[in-house]
Parts: structure tokens; C-alpha cells; sequence
């Protein structure tokens, strides 16, 4: 019984290592692309780009690989992740707003909202030619942390309700917090709609 429990336990570390491992390759192929062009035009965000690439990079393969990360150090990375992803678009065509209040030095599983971020670009301002807006909502107390995030999606986009993305959020979120947390998603209006709560955690 126990070699099937440490069997088991195995088998769900290895299928939380293979989630970690999934940056978008797409979005590393852009970026490269568009620091080649900036490089090209002499560009003053050329090296700065490089540097945010590289602390995404050292992110995902360090602290990605750790079970949990504060919440600060996870909106630090995701600021990087939105700076690059920003060199696609015209200012015109893209609108983020933030709102972020940390009132508690809380731990989250790594890489959980980067993922959604991530979502949220591949599936609103990755797929409309159209103005995308996404606004990202953070509150961390004694209680709980809580994220959400929506994004304007167009007419003619199905659904991102089934993302692989959502599905390993969910499946992290039940390694991690067994039934102990909150994860909803919505669609009206065209806006796309993800919340997550859980439980603090130092």
C-alpha cells in the first residue's frame, strides 16, 4: 500500500513538472522576433527587452520548479511577461489596467497567474484585430488571495472556457488545495472572465 501511495505521489509531481513546462512557445518565438526588430532599428528597449526575457526565463526554470512563490515575485515576473508581450501590439490596440493590494505576504503555487495572464493574451489580444482590454485584479489579506482577470474577446472567437491552460490551473489547484478553493469562469459581453481565491499561505 505504501509503494502505491509513493507510486501515486510520483506520478502527480511528475504531471505538475510537465504543467510548470509549458510556457507558450509562440510567445517565446514573438519575442525573439520583436527584439530582432528592435535590435535592427537601434531601438533604446532592445537591451531592456533582453533582460525581461531573461528574468522570465530564469523564473520559470527556477522558481517555476518550486512549489510556491509569493505573490509579489509572481506580479513582478508577470509585469516582464506584459511588457514583452506589449511590443506586438499598438498602444492603440491594446488597454491593460491593474489594480494589485497586497495586504499580506501570502504564497500562491508557481507559475498559477502567470498562466492566466498568459491565457488571456493568447486568447483575447493573440486572436482580435480589434482593441483588446485586459484588467487584472490582486488582493492578498490574513485570509485568502485572490485573482482575477478578464479580457475582451471578439463576435467572431469560440470560447476559451477549455484552454489546456484552465485545465491545468484546475488540476494544480486540486493538487495544491484539494477542494479548499474557488475557481470560476464566465463569458458575457464578450468579456472573459477568470477568478481565483485561495486560501493564504506563508
Amino acid at each position: 500500500k505504501e509503494r502505491t501511495i509513493k507510486l501515486q505521489k510520483e506520478k502527480t509531481e511528475l504531471e505538475l513538472q510537465s504543467l510548470k513546462s509549458q510556457l507558450n512557445p509562440h510567445f517565446l518565438f514573438n519575442t525573439l522576433n520583436n527584439i530582432y526588430s528592435l535590435s535592427i532599428s537601434n531601438s533604446d528597449k532592445t537591451s531592456q527587452s533582453i533582460s525581461q526575457l531573461s528574468d522570465i526565463l530564469d523564473y520559470i526554470l527556477h522558481k517555476g520548479q518550486k512549489k510556491w512563490v509569493t505573490v509579489s515575485d509572481e506580479l513582478a515576473i508577470i509585469e516582464h511577461y506584459i511588457a514583452l508581450e506589449s511590443l506586438r501590439y499598438h498602444n492603440e490596440r491594446l488597454k491593460i489596467q491593474k489594480h494589485t493590494r497586497l495586504n499580506s505576504p501570502n504564497t500562491i503555487p508557481s507559475l498559477l497567474y502567470l498562466t492566466l495572464v498568459e491565457n488571456a493574451f493568447k486568447h483575447g489580444a493573440g486572436k482580435s484585430s480589434e482593441t483588446t482590454e485586459i484588467k487584472i485584479e490582486v488582493e492578498t489579506n490574513d485570509l485568502h488571495s485572490v485573482f482575477k482577470i478578464e479580457n475582451t474577446f471578439s463576435d467572431h472567437q469560440t470560447a476559451n472556457e477549455k484552454g489546456i491552460g484552465l485545465q491545468n490551473i484546475q488540476r494544480q489547484l486540486l493538487h495544491h488545495y484539494q477542494k479548499n478553493f474557488t475557481f470560476s469562469i464566465s463569458q458575457e459581453n464578450n468579456i472573459f472572465k477568470v477568478e481565483i481565491s485561495t486560501p493564504s499561505h506563508h
